[in-house]
Parts: structure tokens; sequence; C-alpha cells
């Protein structure tokens, strides 16, 4: 802190030894002593506006601190000593008045950069677009559907008794993480203020773990003094004691420390950081650093993303990924079509990005987009971002609602229970787009899971857990006489033989041919856009096709359709 404050002064010093310089020798002592007391007020205003700020030791914020206070001490100089002496002060007060300018000039062009390069922010996101048929996809007993953080946050709080002086503290945020390869989530226990904060000697008793994906998880109190916490005060505040030890590192996008634990339960808060060009804050999201600190000891320690340690799942943090979002939707093409033409726009549905839990083990951040001057529940695509790697995957998609939508229907389905849906989330479900959504009451406890058809709301299912739930949509989307292809967990499997049903059903405006072949009874379904003769099939023809077949279900979705009968 003591190099930051000395290197916000080089301009008001210059200031003042030019004025000593020029001032009459009768009243240059009086110049030395107003001057030196004029600069003490100032450097204590600077510790105190330190302390609080955190100003970061980027040159850019170093010049722009010595423009305000060299601007500041400029006009204090002037004024007291006109009043005191007989010396002319205008060549000084000129001479300092140009140098401030220069200031204006360098400081104002490195504000303007990091302001309106907004499209080189964009492109520093280590990007890529798939189409929404490569989504990620819902494998039973593998990919987990997690619990929403409000069912969590609800039953930690009915466990807050278990906690030491509980009446001291109160539950922090919730964090998804793996934990010895499970996913689990962690919230830290805080200080309910200041003067809790004294009472319980500085130090918080732990935080809570619970398995993410069992809806009868219990969670479990740890019991881990800690030292250095989001809500601790002074130097033992978990961004003030890393700002000490890393100043010259930016905070990105105004983001807090989260919590992790290693594999051995040690607590640490983990922040998202980076490094600017030497005049500009603009960010470049592709070399972003991770700070992590140890809560117990205060231990700190500055992490690569390429080099981050195994136990660490989010060196991106929610909030940065947030962000990142914002530009990747906004800033594509610069900042004039961001603010005048908006060709390309597109917003993140929500504010807040959710933690889900991938089939690799990993960590990543959901948000679906939409158009910003459209009132439709539509979704222009969505994205997810590694939270280890900062990599976004954006999906394209096409006639499918927004997850405001996807809510909505949700929770028209539950009006007399007063249920509302939580924790919305695209899976690809038998090559479909599927909102995944949780179902809570007024209390936040779980009650089941809804799954609804992105592009047809008609088509949904709900489930007391998650396989139950995927099961019972799986069902309707047979029933409803949707084709799909990539369902996890099937296998292309090559078909023929003698059809012994046929029916054609019809969902919207699209015709598809169901039918079952003799000696079996998987029900496969043929999608009459992609193979029109099909819906010529009827009972007696010979076919041979390839389709994917859910294993353990009567369920065939069918990708290639040849009736030999119509050749």
């Amino acid at each position: 802190m003591l190099y930051i404050i000395l290197l916000s002064f080089i301009a008001p010093v210059l200031i003042w030894l030019g004025f000593i310089a020029t001032a009459n020798p009768a009243d240059r002592r009086t110049t030395i002593v107003n001057g030196a007391w004029i600069l003490i007020s100032l450097v204590i205003l600077k510790i105190i506006q330190t302390y609080v700020w955190l100003p970061s030791r980027n040159p850019l914020s170093l010049l722009g601190a010595n423009l305000i206070w060299g601007a500041v001490s400029l006009a204090a100089f002037y004024f007291l000593f006109r009043a005191t002496t007989d010396s002319s002060l205008n060549r000084t007060t000129i001479a300092a008045g140009a140098g401030l300018l220069v200031l204006v000039i360098i400081v104002g062009g490195g504000e303007a950069h990091s302001a309106f390069s907004v499209k080189s922010v964009a492109q520093s996101i280590q990007s890529k677009k798939v189409s929404s048929k490569a989504a990620p996809t819902f494998k039973k007993g593998v990919t987990p559907v997690a619990l929403s953080p409000k069912t969590v946050k609800n039953r930690m709080n009915k466990n807050m008794s278990d906690v030491p002086n509980s009446q001291y503290f109160h539950l922090g945020d919730i964090q998804a993480q793996y934990y010895h390869g499970k996913p689990v989530y962690i919230a830290p226990v805080e200080f309910d203020g200041f003067f809790k904060y004294l009472s319980a000697k500085q130090r918080t008793p732990g935080y809570f773990i619970i398995d993410a994906t069992s809806v009868n998880a219990e969670p479990k109190f740890v019991r881990k003094a800690m030292k250095y916490t989001n809500a601790s005060y002074f130097n033992n505040n978990a961004q003030r004691h890393i700002y000490q030890d890393y100043p010259q590192w930016l905070v990105a996008d105004n983001s807090e420390p989260q919590l992790e634990v290693d594999e051995n339960g040690t607590p640490y808060y983990i922040e998202t950081t980076y490094k600017s060009m030497a005049l500009s804050h603009r960010i470049n999201y592709s070399k972003l650093h991770v700070i992590a600190v140890n809560a117990v000891t205060g231990k700190t320690n500055l992490y690569s993303l390429k080099n981050l340690p195994s136990w660490i799942d989010e060196g991106i943090t929610s909030d940065v990924a947030d962000y990142m979002n914002t530009a990747y939707g906004k800033y594509q093409r610069g900042w004039l079509n961001m603010h005048l033409s908006k060709t390309g726009i597109q917003v993140p549905t929500n504010s807040e990005v959710i933690s889900t839990f991938d089939r690799q083990g990993q960590v990543q951040y959901f948000t679906d987009f939409t158009n910003p001057r459209s009132d439709a529940d539509s979704a222009l695509g969505y994205s997810m971002i590694n939270a280890r790697t900062g990599k976004l995957v954006y999906y394209k998609t096409h006639g499918i609602m927004d997850s405001d939508g996807a809510k909505n229907n949700a929770d028209n389905n539950y009006k007399a229970q007063q249920w509302k849906s939580s924790m919305p989330v695209i899976y690809n479900i038998n090559g479909k787009p599927t909102w995944v959504l949780s179902i809570l009451d007024g209390t936040s406890a779980f009650r089941g899971y809804y799954y609804i058809d992105a592009s047809d709301q008609s088509v949904h299912a709900t489930g007391d857990n998650a396989n139950e739930a995927v099961d019972n949509f799986r069902q309707a989307l047979v029933d409803s006489g949707t084709s799909a292809g990539n369902t996890a967990g099937a296998k292309l499997k090559t078909i023929s033989g003698t059809v012994s049903r046929a029916v054609i059903v019809t969902k919207s405006n699209n015709q598809a041919l169901l039918f079952t072949l003799s000696g079996s009874n998987t029900v496969y379904t043929v999608d009459g856009d992609d193979f029109q003769k099909a819906l010529l099939t009827q009972t007696g023809d010979k076919i041979t096709a390839k389709a994917y077949v859910v294993k353990s279900k009567s369920i065939g979705n069918v990708e290639k359709f040849v009736n030999t009968n119509l050749k």
C-alpha cells in the first residue's frame, strides 16, 4: 500500500517543489511549511481511500491518482499561497496546469480505450459455436441433475443450530464444486455484522457441505476456524488480504472471492484476476489468473488457468462468468453497434449463471440468451462456460423457448399448490433440447423435477427424482411422435424386418411415423420431415433402418430409413 501511495503523489510533490522554487526568498519558508501540511493532509486522505477502495497498481490507475491529487494540491497551493505571500504564482500555476493537462489526455485516452475497445474484450473469450444437437446430454446415473441452491440454502439454514454460537453468524453464498470426485455444494458461515465479528474473536467456525445430487441429502457442518473470509473486517478480509500481496493484479469484473475446499477439506477463497495493458483497464479473458488465499493461515498463491491445482473447480468465479456472457452477446461487433444499430446483439435472459456438473467431472456455468428488442420468450441460444478453463461453448438454437418461458410453463402447472420452478438448465434428451427444472414449495423444499421440450411446451413430464422424470419425459416424446437422435446411453443399431404396426401422428406442423417390427416390442419413431416416404409405410412392409435404441427401454429413434416396398 505504501508503494501505491508514494507513486500516487509524484504530481503533488512536483507541484509543491515548483511553488517552493518560484517563491520569494522571504516567503519560501512559509511555502515549505504550509505546503508540507497540505501534502500530509492529502496523504492521510489517500491512505484512507486506498484502504477502503483498494486501487490497483496498474500504471493507468497510478496516473489517474496523480491527476486527481495533483489537481487538488494545485488548487490548495494556489489559493493558500496567493493569500499568504506576495509571490507571483502565474508561471508555476501555468506550468503545473500544463502538466496536469498532459495527464488528462493520457488518462482520458486510457479510460476511453478501456470503455470503447469492447470488441477486443469479446474476442479475447475462448469460444466456439456448435449446433444445439451437440449440446450436453443427460446420461442417467452419470450426469446428475443438481439440487436447486435455494433448496440447499433452506436445508443448511435449518442446520445452523450445529454451529457453535450460531447467533453470531449467518449462511454465506452457495458454491458448486467436486469433492473427492463427487458433486457437492458448500457454503461458508459468515459474521452477522461488525460487533458479532468482535464477539466471535474474528474467526468463523467453519462451513457446510452437502451432496449436490441426492434429493434426500442432509448438510454436514465442517468445523474449520477461518480467519480470512469475505465477511471479515480490516486486514482479515479475504479480498483485502489478496490485495496486500498482489496489488498489481486487477480484480476481474469487480467480482468477490468464492469459497472452495481442497481434498483435505481446507477452505480457500478464490479470486479471478488479470493484468491489463499499461495504459488501459481492458480485460483479456484469455489471460486470466487465479489467486487463492488459505482461509485458515492467510497464505496466498497465484496460478494461471493452465496450472490450477486439481481441487480448484471454479477458477472462473460466477460473477466473472456473468460478465463473460454479457461481453460475448453484446460486444462482438463493437461499441457503436452495441449502442446504435444493435445488429446481432443478444443478452443473457437472467443476470446470474447457473452452476451445473458435467459428465467429465467439471463445473459448467449455464445461461441462455434472448433478443433484447423482443418480448417473446424465445431463446437465440445458450452457453456453457467451463469454470476451470474459461472456455465458452455457444449452442445455436432455433424455435425454442427461453428460461423465463420454461419457468412460466412449469409454474402454471403448479398454480393450485403455489409451487415455483427454479434452476432451469437445458440438456439434450433423446436429441431434443429439453428444459430441466426443479420444483420448490413456498419454503424452498424440493418437490420434484419438471422436464419440458424446449421447442414444444405441450410435451412435458414430471418425476420425484431425476431418473423417474427422464423416463417419463422420454415416454412423453414417444407419445407425441417426436423423432430424436443422440440419446446419451443409446446405441446406434441397424435394424430390418417386417412392419407389424404403423401409425402416423401429428405434432404441431410435423408428422411422424411410429412403427414396430415383427418379433419386437420396441416402438420406433421416424421424422416425416427427414423421410417423407416413411409416412407411406403400411403394415407388412419390409424396412431397413438405423436407429438409436435406449438401453432397457422400448424406444428407438430412427436416423436412416428405407422402405424396400417403396423402391
